[in-house]
């Protein structure tokens, strides 16, 4: 049988890696491994996402891929963020070509491969997964959590929320919406987490226009 053919058979998911292939495949060495695999790239049955992690063919996916769940997988821990996490709740009218994420590693990632670009920068906040949810399964910051990291990774300076949207461009009643959702005690926390004035200050502009 095909190789690929007979992963499909076995594994469940439409993402898998090679380490998975190890256990699911059992007593196949890693020359037959890596052997199927070359064959499968070759027959464009499955692609390449990074070196290990793989993907079914579109013919043989059960379902539609997300890239934001392929950011997740890519590089670890990490969660959507930027301008990917506020084009993805409607707050940015701008199309997102890269696939935005922060991560918890000091050393900052690009990856490029059939699904597209995708990059990964560092985001210093303790604890990590502070305002970050989980959506269908992919580990996605909440509106303000992007807004922060944005501002930290862009090293933005704003003196009014006037110059935000003029900036970004954001939609500004949902951005009210998101910041009634927090007390100010808890806007404050994750303001101070990242431990740098200008998003302390963003928080600041942020209680005064809608607190």
């Amino acid at each position: 049988m095909n190789f690929a053919y007979k992963l499909r058979n076995l594994i469940e998911r439409d993402v898998f890696s090679k380490e998975d292939l190890k256990v699911i495949l059992g007593p196949m060495s890693d020359a037959a491994i890596n052997s199927g695999i070359t064959r499968s790239l070759n027959s464009k049955d499955i692609l390449k996402l990074k070196r290990g992690l793989y993907l079914f063919a579109k013919n043989l996916r059960k379902g539609p891929i997300s890239k934001s769940l392929i950011a997740n997988k890519l590089y670890n821990p990490s969660y959507i963020s930027f301008e990917s996490a506020l084009s993805y709740y409607g707050l940015i009218p701008e199309t997102v070509y890269t696939t935005t994420s922060a991560c918890f590693r000091r050393k900052n990632k690009m990856f490029s491969n059939e699904l597209g670009d995708f990059s990964f920068d560092y985001i210093p906040s303790n604890p990590f997964f502070m305002g970050v949810i989980s959506d269908e399964g992919v580990l996605v910051a909440t509106v303000l959590r992007a807004l922060f990291d944005l501002i930290y990774i862009r090293r933005k300076k704003y003196g009014s929320v006037g110059e935000l949207y003029s900036d970004l461009r954001i939609e500004k009643s949902l951005l009210k919406i998101e910041v009634l959702k927090f007390s100010s005690k808890e806007l404050e926390i994750l303001a101070r987490s990242y431990g740098k004035k200008n998003v302390y200050k963003l928080f600041e502009i942020l209680v005064r226009a809608f607190k």
